[in-house]
C-alpha cells in the first residue's frame, strides 16, 4: 500500500502527487506560507490534515501550472537552474532556510546553501574535533593525504630497486632487472584535482596541498624465449578527490564498491595478458567491506578469499600501515615482500630523526602536528617522542587543548 494513502505526516513528493501538482509548487507554497510543514533534519513533513484542507479551499496557484508562468529556481550551492522535480536534491539544513540544493550537490555532500554553509576552516576544525572525541574513526586533511602519497611511493621504488632479481609467478623463470627506472611509467590525475578547483595551471606549492593519486607501472623485462608471458607491476595510490579538493579533508574509507572495477579487471586477465601484482593503497584506508574482498568471510556462505591464476590483488592501508592480501594464495605470500611497509621499529627510527631535525626550529611540538607534517601513523609518532624523551633532552606534556607534545628541556 501506497504509504501515503495512510500516514498522517507525508513528504513532500507524496504531498505532490496528493494534491496532483508538482514538487516545485509545494515547496513555493512552504516558502510563502501557505502550506504548514514540520522540518526534520533536511526533511520537511505536511500533515493529511492540512493538505486536505487546501483541497478544500481555493488553492494559492489556481491556475493549471502548465499554463502558468513557473518561477525560476535556483540551486543554492552552484545556481544552476531547477528545471524539473528531479534536480531537487533536499531543501538546505540551516533553520528556517528554504533554498533548495540541486541533486547533483546534495550527493557531492553539500547540506547547506552558500549563505549558510560552514566556512571551509569551520567544517576542518569541527572535523578534527570529532576525531578527537573518537565520533570519526578516520580523518585525512588533504596535505596529510599527498605526503602519505610521497612517502609511501619513495619507500616503495626504494624498495624496489634493491631487487636484481624476481622469478616469473608462473613459470618460475629468473627476471632480472638491471634498471628498474628504465621499465617504469608513472602517472596521476592532477588534472582531475585542477578540475575540481576550477584551475587551468598548478604550481608545486598548490600540488602539496591535495593528494593526485598518483600510479607507478614497472614492465619487467622477460628471458629470449620466455614461456611465461608477460610480467607487470603496478601501484595505484588512491584519495577521494572531490571531498579532499572541497572540504580539505576526507572522513570516508575505501569500501568494497570502490575495488569492483579493479576486481573485474584481475577477473578478465588470461594467459595472453600475462601476469600482474597490482597495490592498490588508500590514504584513508580500506573498512572492512573492502577487506573481505580479498580475505573472505567465514561467516557468511558462499564468499571465499580473492585467488585467480594471472594476477595478485594487494590492498594498502595507509591509514594503519597494513598490508592486506588473500590469505590462502601461497603466491600472494611470497610476492608482499615487494610491497611490505617498513618495519615499526624502522618507522619509529626515521619518525625520530624527522622530529629532532623539526625542533632544531621548534621549542615544542604536538603529537598532531608531527602526524600532519610527517604522515606516520599517531603510534608510530607517539613512540618516536617517548624515546626522544627518554633522552632528557626533551619532556613530555598532556594538556586538553594540544593533547599530547613534546618539549625542548
Amino acid at each position: 500500500m501506497d504509504p501515503s494513502e495512510t500516514s498522517e505526516y507525508l513528504k513532500i513528493a507524496e504531498a505532490a502527487q496528493f494534491l496532483g501538482v508538482s514538487r516545485r509548487t509545494i515547496y513555493r507554497w512552504v516558502w510563502s506560507g501557505d502550506l504548514p510543514a514540520n522540518r526534520v533534519g533536511g526533511l520537511y513533513l505536511i500533515r493529511r490534515a492540512d493538505l486536505q484542507a487546501m483541497l478544500t479551499r481555493k488553492q494559492p496557484a489556481a491556475v493549471p501550472e502548465q499554463s502558468a508562468e513557473p518561477a525560476l529556481l535556483k540551486c543554492g550551492v552552484c545556481y544552476r537552474l531547477i528545471q524539473t522535480d528531479q534536480q531537487v536534491g533536499e531543501a538546505c539544513a540551516a533553520e528556517g532556510c528554504y533554498e533548495l540544493i540541486c541533486a547533483r550537490c546534495y550527493a557531492e555532500g553539500h547540506r547547506h546553501c552558500v549563505r549558510h554553509s560552514p566556512t571551509r576552516e569551520q567544517r576542518l576544525a569541527e572535523a578534527r574535533e570529532q576525531k578527537q572525541r573518537g565520533e570519526l574513526s578516520v580523518m585525512v586533511e588533504a596535505n596529510n593525504a599527498r605526503l602519505r602519497e610521497i612517502n609511501y611511493l619513495t619507500r616503495i621504488q626504494i624498495r624496489l630497486t634493491r631487487f636484481a632479481s624476481l622469478l616469473h609467478p608462473l613459470s618460475s623463470e629468473t627476471l632480472n632487472i638491471p634498471d628498474w627506472d628504465g621499465i617504469l611509467e608513472s602517472g596521476d590525475e592532477r588534472a582531475e584535482v585542477m578540475r575540481l578547483l576550477g584551475r587551468v595551471v598548478m604550481d608545486a606549492e598548490q600540488l602539496m596541498r591535495y593528494p593526485v593519486n598518483p600510479w607507478l607501472h614497472y614492465s619487467l623485462p622477460l628471458p629470449r624465449q620466455a614461456k611465461g608471458g608477460p610480467v607487470s607491476i603496478k601501484v595505484h595510490l588512491l584519495s577521494h578527490l572531490a571531498p579532499m579538493v572541497r572540504e580539505g579533508f576526507d572522513t570516508v574509507p575505501f569500501r568494497a564498491e570502490d575495488l569492483s572495477t579493479w576486481v573485474m579487471q584481475l577477473s578478465n586477465r588470461n594467459a595472453a595478458d600475462g601476469f600482474e601484482l597490482l597495490l592498490l593503497g588508500a590514504s584513508t584506508g580500506w573498512d572492512n567491506s573492502a577487506r573481505r574482498i580479498l580475505l573472505g568471510d567465514n561467516q557468511e556462505k558462499g564468499s571465499s578469499p580473492l585467488v585467480h591464476r594471472y594476477g595478485l590483488l594487494y590492498l594498502f592501508d595507509m591509514e594503519k600501515g597494513e598490508l592486506i592480501f588473500s590469505p590462502v594464495d601461497e603466491r600472494a605470500r611470497r610476492y608482499a615482500e615487494l610491497f611490505r611497509p617498513m618495519l615499526f621499529s624502522e618507522e619509529v627510527e626515521e619518525a625520530n630523526r624527522l622530529i629532532q631535525s623539526e625542533m632544531i626550529t621548534f621549542s615544542s611540538l604536538t603529537l598532531r602536528e608531527a602526524a600532519q607534517m610527517m604522515s606516520y601513523p599517531e603510534p608510530v609518532i607517539r613512540q618516536a617522542f617517548e624515546s626522544l624523551a627518554s633522552t632528557g633532552r626533551y619532556s613530555l606534556i598532556e594538556s586538553p587543548e594540544f593533547g599530547l607534545a613534546l618539549v625542548k628541556n
